[in-house]
């Protein structure tokens, strides 16, 4: 019996040594894919850190945001033999506690944190040379920001780890910082690392590169003259921004105060929000221009359509509406928007109800929002309908409804163009330096919402805001003319109505109104002292204006006498005056051949009428003095009965 029984207790343990045997060669000649990782995990670590982020660059090229080299020192608790001395030696340099520098390295088991980031590298140098076991440096990517607060609210910024946090920075971060960096730190068998300097060896490429719309200098002439308007009425701030008549591109777009990019965490919150994009509020009587604009367009109106304005008082249902300065009587269209007049609007909207008023402003962008390449885009309030009558008034004049002025400065691009709608654009293009790739962003349109004739004679009429007689007189820029709209509107804080003595004073309007190549829009938030739009914000869009036009050397288009090269007279020859007059007359029939409307600015009545003798051109005269503009335009399509609305203005 004794030898079965040895005889299977020596099978039994030759079995278990062949399966351990087996066992064994099988864990050193068979790959695992588990082990492998638990050996790859025991002697290397990895550290993610962002690739070279793309630069932002303005139309002209001009870096507005870039990406440098720093360097960031990083400690291995294990490795340190003394933490408390370690953490006193550095805090003498790195300007910490010690205390702050021990609580994240007592910890022995763990292998990597961050002591300090973002630093130069001669400083790092230095601490490198204290031959700390233990502390190691990383070369890292840091945004900087040239202009420190030029376009401060609209390029953002990011944080610590290199990632977009507001504005453009955040709604482009996945396009700029490209692909990221991985950084793997090599150990020995006692953890201890094998890549002394940290150095980062990657082949991912850089992030693309963002071309904006926006022209530096004239971002910079928008924030200085806004900054200088705040000071100058007391204001709580101010907005502004500027299109591209043609394409509503945002050539500069700013909310002030600003705030310095390389130390957005230093300042409260508050000052990171754009203004333009994300405010709304109540618009005063920018919105008049609308309203009117598509009266004419349903043909309930025309430009010399007559109505009562009840002498400054005028009751609706339970309220009674009064005027914003003078009382008036009886006014034109042309002339409720030049003198701004409330009733005069409240009276073009009861004539074309609530439906056609809501609709009207839902084709210029109110209510909506027009899908600008910014975050935080507000769409306003365009309250649904049914109105009250009352209500129905408020909003032909600007109560009631809010906008944001990127909607304004759009619907007064509508009108200015032609009567298209447009998506207003800031990003033109992404360009990859490294691979050649480019992502461009077309200009996209939304809507047609004017006829070119109702746009055409809406431009003239807004002209007349900026006469002698408008609201608008302050907004003109020498040598050009301006078409534009005056706005007053009383802040309206949600849950408490009106705020007694705090208003926003702005203006909307373009140039050359002829031919616009600039819309302007500009608000200033609670002005003290002065407070309505002709006042505070008319003399501002001058300003700014006057910028534009030079800034793309515009040739003037309203001569003056200063402005002319007079002949010497000792030069022989037919009197000057007689030239001119002979060179008009020829310019009057050379237009009626080509079936264009003559330009008669300047003229008095009198050469007016002797320039039109003996052409079909039969004119229809409003006014005194000598002729400020036509309807139609100078230049546009004469009418099949060649008649010619001339309006004369006293200098």
């Amino acid at each position: 019996m004794a030898k079965p029984r040895i005889f299977f207790l020596f099978f039994s343990l030759l079995l278990a040594w062949g399966l351990v045997i087996l066992r064994a060669a099988q864990l050193q000649i068979l790959p695992d894919s588990r082990l492998a990782q638990l050996a790859r995990r025991q002697y290397r670590t990895q550290i993610d850190l962002p690739a070279r982020r793309g630069i932002i660059v303005d139309r002209n090229g001009k870096e507005l945001a870039v990406t440098v080299p720093s360097y960031s020192l990083y400690a291995d608790p294990k490795e340190i033999r003394s933490p408390r001395r370690f953490a006193w030696l550095l805090a003498r340099h790195l300007g910490y506690s010690a205390k702050t520098i021990f609580e994240k390295i007592h910890d022995r088991d763990r292998r990597f944190v961050w002591l300090a980031r973002h630093l130069r590298k001669d400083f790092v140098s230095s601490l490198t040379r204290l031959h700390l076991r233990g502390l190691g440096s990383v070369e890292e990517s840091y945004r900087v920001y040239p202009d420190n607060g030029l376009l401060s609210q609209v390029l953002g910024f990011v944080g610590e780890d290199g990632s977009g946090l507001s504005g453009l920075e955040l709604q482009y971060d996945h396009m700029l910082k490209g692909q990221g960096r991985k950084f793997i730190l090599e150990r020995d068998a006692r953890g201890r690392p094998l890549l002394g300097d940290g150095k980062i060896f990657t082949d991912a490429p850089a992030g693309f590169d963002v071309h904006l719309t926006v022209d530096a200098e004239l971002q910079f002439k928008l924030e200085q003259e806004l900054m200088a308007a705040v000071r100058m009425h007391d204001a709580d701030g101010a907005m502004g921004i500027v299109l591209d008549a043609r394409n509503s591109d945002i050539l500069a777009i700013a909310t002030v105060p600003t705030f310095d990019l390389n130390r957005a965490s230093q300042v409260t919150p508050g000052l990171w929000r754009d203004r333009v994009i994300t405010d709304a509020f109540e618009p005063g009587s920018t919105i008049k221009s609308l309203v009117i604009a598509k009266a004419l367009e349903a043909g309930i109106t025309r430009p010399n359509s007559r109505y009562f304005c009840d002498n400054g008082r005028m009751k609706v249902d339970d309220r009674i509406i009064h005027e914003a300065d003078h009382p008036f009587g009886w006014l034109t269209t042309s002339e409720i928007l030049m003198k701004s007049s409330n009733i005069g609007a409240a009276k073009i909207a009861f004539s074309m109800g609530q439906d056609r008023v809501r609709q009207a402003l839902q084709d210029f962008g109110v209510g909506s929002r027009l899908g600008v390449d910014l975050p935080g885009e507000s769409p306003g309030i365009l309250q649904r309908l049914p109105w009250r009558k009352h209500l129905l008034a408020n909003i032909a004049f600007g109560q009631g409804v809010t906008t944001t002025p990127l909607q304004v400065a759009a619907a007064y691009a509508a009108i200015a163009n032609g009567g298209i709608l447009r998506s207003p654009r800031i990003v033109s293009e992404l360009v990859n330096e490294e691979t050649g790739e480019t992502k461009t962003f077309e200009t996209r349109d939304i809507r047609r919402v004017l006829t070119p004739d109702v746009a055409s004679t809406m431009r003239l009429m807004l002209t007349m805001v900026t006469s002698k007689q408008g609201t608008g007189y302050d907004a003109r820029v020498p040598g050009y003319p301006v078409a534009g709209k005056t706005g007053t509107a009383q802040k309206d804080v949600p849950g408490k109505g009106y705020v007694k003595g705090e208003y926003i004073s702005s203006f909307a309007g373009f140039l050359p109104a002829n031919d616009p190549r600039f819309v302007i829009y500009v608000a200033v938030d609670n002005p003290r002292h002065e407070y309505y739009g002709a006042q505070v914000a008319a003399p501002l869009f001058a300003r700014v204006a006057s910028f534009a036009v030079q800034r793309a050397a515009l040739p003037p288009v309203l001569l003056t006498d200063n402005s002319i090269l007079k002949r010497p007279k000792d030069l022989p020859g037919p009197p000057e005056q007689s030239i001119e007059r002979i060179r008009a007359m020829t310019k009057v029939l050379d237009a009626e051949q080509q079936n264009r409307t003559p330009d008669f600015t300047g003229l008095t009545l009198r050469d007016l009428l002797n320039d039109v003798r003996g052409t079909p051109i039969h004119v229809l005269i409003h006014g005194h003095g000598t002729v400020s503009m036509t309807y139609p335009a100078a230049g546009a399509e004469l009418p099949k009965d060649k008649r010619v609305y001339v309006y004369l203005e006293e200098k």
